[in-house]
């Protein structure tokens, strides 16, 4: 089994099952009375109850509750739910409802819950409250455990009553947000437990149990394909050298070029010789979560059967400083011939993209390509926390993405590639240099990697700056502190458009 850090179950049903721990319903904001036919009539006359005392408010994402005794000595719990103005009520209100539930149903140790949806409803409550779910516990240790015994975890069984035609959504929704929280876990795990070798394992593992083909390069074959951009970040650590990590959903029968996703995942990144500040360099075990995006694309693609052919690609390097690291002032061949005078070693990321995009672009001539990776710094300066910088060479293409992640809730904002901004890293000793300052950076990012993809536009190809989503430092809706695994329903919901 994949490990999800999720102990819910999910499955549906068209009535409320006996004997169960809770019932949950939605009710938007001013609403007099609960419309849920499939509640029994002391279940109606609790939720009724909260409403007409003014108890719930039906804002977005309240949660209050009533008890009833449903037998002599066992009492259950009736949750209503807020989704906010009825007529704003979209699938991201719905899953921000379903993960405030989730947080309250594990605060009051529900063992057994029936939510009551409608058909629309269903698959993105089951997406809120599965990654709402998500509680990433592999290194708790001693003084965790004896709190454990005291309040040992709790299994949730979850079953959503709708309607019977809600099925597939719902089974369709909880593998994506189980291959989220998957992602999330790799994502979650430290640099002494996750790094390139282990990484390259967990995908091997991976395609072994869901069934995709794997190839992992090593260092002495990406040496003698001329991958200078990889092995010079990964030079610092002899311990734990590079991996490009190649996973393939390819359905029988599949005769389209495939589609291409690449992800950066830098396992830890010191900055190199331009260290990063010690402050809140711990986190940089998040510098893998673009490779964990394609990694949990991957996931669903295999799971959920789909009929599209995809490739991902994983570039895995750990940025350290030795005597063996890369410097500035040196100067790098890349895979497709292209020069690069490094300025900057903690602009490593552009660099082990670039030879993954080079060689997947070649190898597999796919009919379109994106790369995910945490790039920037600046792209958080420039739109926050909740939104990934695009860049795309391609009007198609990103409309189509854009139209995705209106579906997905996974938020974006359109950046250009400017030809200017090509100009500005163009080295006098090299082709070009990996980072010309400060000002424009995610433009930079994006330009950079535009040496590495066709001139000509001939792929369409959009580059996602994810440095602001891909982990968060606060709770949110439906995501905890540390990995959001951000990019995985956008990218899922694309490859599957594409198909279509």
């Amino acid at each position: 089994m994949l490990p999800t850090s999720t102990d819910v179950s999910v499955s549906t049903k068209n009535k409320i099952p006996a004997d169960i721990d809770a019932i949950a319903v939605f009710v938007t904001e001013g609403a007099s009375k609960v419309d849920a036919p499939a509640l029994d009539d002391l279940d109606a006359k609790a939720a009724n109850r909260l409403l007409q005392a003014g108890a719930h408010k039906g804002k977005s994402a309240e949660i209050t509750f009533d008890l009833i005794e449903a037998k002599r000595g066992k009492f259950r719990r009736v949750y209503l739910v807020g989704l906010g103005n009825a007529d704003k009520v979209d699938e991201e209100a719905i899953r921000k409802a379903g993960g405030a539930l989730a947080r309250a149903a594990k605060k009051h140790r529900i063992a057994s819950l029936a939510i009551v949806a409608s058909a629309d409803q269903a698959a993105a409550l089951t997406t809120g409250f599965l990654l709402a779910s998500f509680d990433y516990a592999e290194y708790r240790g001693s003084s965790k455990k004896k709190d454990e015994q005291e309040n040992p975890p709790i299994h949730l069984d979850l079953t959503i009553v709708t309607d019977a035609s809600a099925k597939s959504a719902v089974d369709r929704a909880a593998t994506i947000a189980l291959s989220q929280n998957f992602a999330r876990t790799i994502a979650s795990r430290p640099g002494n437990d996750i790094n390139p070798p282990s990484l390259a394992k967990v995908a091997q593992d991976l395609a072994k149990e869901v069934g995709l083909t794997c190839r992992v390069l090593d260092e002495k074959e990406m040496k003698r394909l001329g991958m200078g951009g990889i092995l010079a970040v990964g030079a610092g650590s002899s311990a734990t050298p590079p991996r490009l990590i190649v996973l393939e959903h390819k359905p029988r029968g599949a005769k389209n070029k495939p589609l291409l996703a690449v992800g950066k995942a830098i396992t830890f990144d010191t900055g190199g010789i331009s260290i990063k500040p010690a402050d809140k360099m711990g986190r940089m075990i998040y510098d893998k979560c673009g490779g964990m995006a394609v990694l949990g694309l991957m996931a669903a693609l295999a799971q959920l059967k789909s009929p599209v052919h995809v490739v991902g690609i994983l570039t895995s390097a750990e940025n350290h400083i030795s005597e063996t690291a890369y410097r500035p002032g040196d100067i790098i061949r890349m895979y497709n011939g292209v020069t690069v005078e490094v300025t900057n070693t903690d602009a490593e990321g552009r660099l082990v993209l670039a030879d993954a995009l080079a060689w997947g672009i070649e190898t597999y001539k796919p009919a379109a390509v994106v790369d995910l990776a945490t790039l920037t710094g600046g792209v958080i300066v420039a739109l926050g926390p909740t939104m990934a910088g695009v860049m795309c060479n391609n009007d198609a293409l990103f409309n189509e993405i854009q139209t995705v992640t209106q579906r997905s809730g996974e938020k974006i904002w359109r950046l250009p590639l400017a030809d200017e901004i090509r100009e500005q890293i163009k080295s006098d000793a090299a082709d070009i240099v990996n980072s010309a300052g400060r000002n424009a950076s995610p433009l930079q990012g994006s330009a950079f990697l535009s040496f590495f993809v066709p001139t000509d536009n001939s792929i369409p190809w959009a580059h996602f700056d994810i440095a602001g989503v891909a982990e968060t430092e606060k709770d949110l809706p439906y995501y905890g502190k540390g990995s959001t695994g951000w990019g995985i329903r956008t990218l899922v919901e694309w490859a599957e458009g594409r198909a279509k």
